[in-house]
């Protein structure tokens, strides 16, 4: 009897394996097919530069055929690791084209209720940064706020849902990107695709209650989880949290900006506020800084363009030393003054009143130093400052 059931377990054990093994096999098929794809699709678009080409090369792209195969395939695959897998694999691809896509959406949203149902065993704290902006991510998020196995989950997911909700509240203001209609003919037609999704997305939601509630999540860490560093364990996630919030209060889009007061490079006093009654594009910049420094040419297309119109740009540099400050303004011809953040370079007064984790961060403001737009760069910046300049000039006309 004994060597019977040591044969039964041994069936069933054998079975697991090659379950488990057909899984793998499976799902490593697939991603070669979908790398195979991918590489044809690059070589084949490769160069390509027109609007015609590159509509062609966005719909061609084999990531909207795909995402269902492996949402199909992690349907099947249940609790499995590959399962897992192959779910990211359909999250990497919404935060590479974007979420709100006709081909993308539907699989996106189900790749993260496919996680909650079947991984919550899973380690899941890293996607708590990764999910974009959606239905399905806000509820991942409040799910593990509440239900995650760990004060690092919960925390995590918890500061993640004030990020969302924060992004959430900037996508429904009326100058904001998800408001605007795209530009050129790629810009319409990529809009076209992800329009629908959009827009209900954010069809009635109340801009005061989405700041409320992120600036809850946010105190919500720094009350409940003091001393629970962030996933990088780099720092502790309440003091993010704290720079969260101020910046919803004083740096959000549709905020009037706090004034700066300081030097130029040159020594020479300045002040922000003195730009009232001009459009300013204000830009955290460094000498060290290669987007930054790659920027700088675009700049002063701008600069050209509205010279006698009423705008303005001004630094905020973050060289460590006056010299290479200097050097780099010099070197680059920049035409416009910027202020010097200090001898601590990134960590100086300006940049840490301003909360600035990115290089280059680029705002925005309007003639009254309300805050319009954020993180715009280059081309994105064309239409906008076009828009907010002569809105100021026919106002100026209308005052007189």
């Amino acid at each position: 009897m004994r060597h019977v059931l040591h044969a039964v377990v041994l069936t069933f054990l054998c079975a697991d394996v090659l379950v488990a093994q057909s899984l793998k096999d499976e799902f490593q098929q697939l991603q070669r097919e979908y790398a195979s794809s991918t590489e044809a699709w690059q070589v084949k678009y490769d160069g390509v530069k027109t609007e015609d080409g590159s509509i062609a090369r966005y719909r061609e792209w084999p990531g909207w055929s795909f995402a269902s195969k492996f949402t199909s395939f992690a349907e099947d695959a249940g609790s499995s690791q590959e399962g897992f897998d192959a779910l990211l694999e359909v999250l990497k691809m919404g935060n590479s084209v974007g979420e709100f896509d006709q081909d993308l959406f539907d699989d996106y949203e189900r790749a993260i209720e496919l996680i909650l149902e079947k991984h919550r065993e899973k380690k899941l704290r890293n996607l708590c940064a990764q999910v974009r902006v959606s239905k399905q991510s806000e509820n991942f998020l409040r799910t593990l706020m509440v239900e995650g196995d760990s004060n690092e989950l919960r925390a995590e997911a918890c500061f993640f849902l004030g990020r969302l909700l924060s992004q959430k509240r900037d996508m429904c203001l009326p100058n904001s990107w998800a408001k605007r209609p795209g530009v050129g003919a790629f810009g319409e037609y990529s809009d076209s695709r992800v329009r629908a999704n959009l827009d209900r997305f954010l069809a009635n939601q109340d801009i005061e209650q989405l700041q409320s509630e992120a600036i809850r999540c946010f105190e919500l860490v720094t009350s409940d989880y003091p001393d629970v560093p962030t996933a990088r364990g780099d720092e502790k996630l309440s003091d993010r949290a704290r720079r969260e919030i101020y910046e919803l209060r004083h740096l959000a889009i549709g905020v009037t900006a706090p004034d700066i007061v300081g030097a130029d490079v040159n020594g020479k006093p300045m002040r922000l506020s003195d730009h009232r009654g001009k459009v300013v594009l204000l830009v955290f910049w460094a000498s060290w800084c290669g987007p930054c420094i790659g920027d700088i040419p675009h700049e002063k297309e701008l600069y050209a363009k509205f010279v006698d119109r009423p705008f303005v740009i001004v630094g905020v540099n973050a060289d460590d030393t006056l010299k290479s400050a200097q050097l780099s303004v010099s070197e680059n011809a920049i035409p416009w003054r910027s202020f010097w953040n200090g001898p601590d370079g990134i960590d100086g007064p300006i940049t840490t009143n301003w909360n600035v984790r990115a290089w280059p961060t680029v705002y925005v403001l309007d003639p009254e130093g309300t805050i319009r737009f954020k993180h715009l760069r280059r081309e994105e910046l064309g239409e906008p400052l076009e828009q907010l300049v002569t809105e100021t000039e026919t106002n100026v006309s209308k005052q007189r």
